[in-house]
């Protein structure tokens, strides 16, 4: 989480029957190591004390959407992005962490409108990488393939973007590019990093012995 100083308040913390002060930035360092343990619902309940006291506070929204990201909580983490947006549109990532969000609930237009203008202003591999997936997902092969190309140009150490390139290959039945895509992703150790691609590359990994 980004350092925030805040003003000195005193907060009441009741925590397994005792009650103690803490200020907001004793509060805000106990967040951060509850986000570092990924103790999601934890970190939520005391960003949510922290936005009472400072509710136009972009930083702290920022945080508490992607908490609620994190724990698969997309319809709230996407009030907490949409606040951002309004209250510091410069600010980059929100719309690909609200993007993110869209795709997750299926909303793949509203996702692909905020990858594209996260892109507008901050052109990252990252995003292009996010808005492939939804073309992917939405059989818009072509352009999946034109994003993810520009994500691993700007980004070619990236495992995730091979990963979904490979994908994309499978599904236009490029086998030998899919192949050499996934194993370029596992070089890049795609797994060890995100345990959650374990599907998708078994995925590929079957197409590749058939």
């Amino acid at each position: 989480m980004k350092k925030l100083t805040l003003i000195f308040l005193t907060l009441i913390i009741v925590s397994c029957g005792t009650t103690k002060n803490v200020s907001p930035n004793d509060l805000l360092e106990i967040t951060q190591k509850q986000i570092e343990n990924e103790k999601w619902e934890k970190a939520e309940k005391n960003l949510t004390e922290l936005i009472k006291l400072y509710p136009n506070n972009a930083e702290l929204l920022f945080q508490r959407g992607y908490v609620r990201e994190k724990n698969l909580n997309f319809k709230e983490c996407i009030e907490d992005f949409t606040k951002v947006i309004a209250l510091k549109p410069e600010k980059h990532t929100s719309r690909t962490n609200r993007g993110y969000a869209y795709r997750n609930i299926g909303e793949y237009q509203k996702a692909i409108d905020d990858f594209t203008a996260e892109l507008e202003v901050n052109p990252n591999a990252y995003s292009y990488e996010h808005r492939s997936v939804v073309h992917y997902l939405t059989k818009n092969y072509d352009e999946a393939l034109k994003d993810v190309n520009i994500s691993i140009d700007k980004a070619p150490d990236n495992s995730i973007s091979y990963k979904t390139r490979a994908l994309i290959y499978k599904a236009i039945d490029a086998k030998e590019k899919a192949c050499a895509d996934k194993q370029r992703a596992i070089e890049l150790k795609l797994l060890e990093k995100y345990p959650k691609y374990q599907t998708d590359i078994s995925e590929l990994e079957k197409y590749c012995n058939e």
